[in-house]
C-alpha cells in the first residue's frame, strides 16, 4: 500500500540529494559521511517505493489515491 504522494516523493529526493552533497562537502570523517549517505539512501527508497513505515505507524497518507 502506497502512502507517499508525488510532491512528498519529490521533496524526499531533493532532501536525499542535499544529504549526499553534505556528505561529500561537510563530511570530515568516515562515520559522518556514512551516516549521511545511509539516511539519504533510506529517504530515496521511501520516495522510490512510495511507502514510508513511519507514515504507516501514524496513519498518515500524502497520496490522493485509496
Amino acid at each position: 500500500m502506497k502512502n507517499v504522494g508525488k510532491k512528498d516523493a519529490a521533496i524526499r529526493y531533493f532532501l536525499a540529494a542535499l544529504l549526499i552533497a553534505g556528505a561529500v562537502y561537510f563530511g570530515k570523517d568516515t562515520v559522518t559521511k556514512a551516516i549521511l549517505v545511509v539516511v539519504a539512501v533510506g529517504i530515496m527508497f521511501t520516495a522510490r517505493y512510495s511507502f514510508c513505515p513511519i507514515y504507516k505507524v501514524f496513519g498518515i497518507k500524502t497520496n490522493k489515491k485509496d
